[in-house]
């Protein structure tokens, strides 16, 4: 899959939680879903730690309590 459409899906899946279950306490439970159920989402650790790769292309709609 290519990284493109990697990151839209993974922000398409993101957007679908309730936005108060979008914050940045809620990205490694979403990781962990993430990794069980559509692993390949994650890209490859050869090119550095999925974690990572994936809180980067959610940055922007990662929402904070107020």
């Amino acid at each position: 899959m290519k990284k493109v459409n990697r990151e839209s899906e993974l922000i398409r899946l993101w957007l679908r939680r309730p936005e108060d279950h979008r914050t940045m306490n809620d990205v490694l439970m979403f990781y962990g879903e993430i990794h069980s159920t559509r692993p390949e989402l994650l890209g490859e650790e050869r090119f550095g730690d999925p974690y990572q790769q994936m809180k980067s292309t959610l940055r922007a709609h990662i929402h904070e309590p107020r």
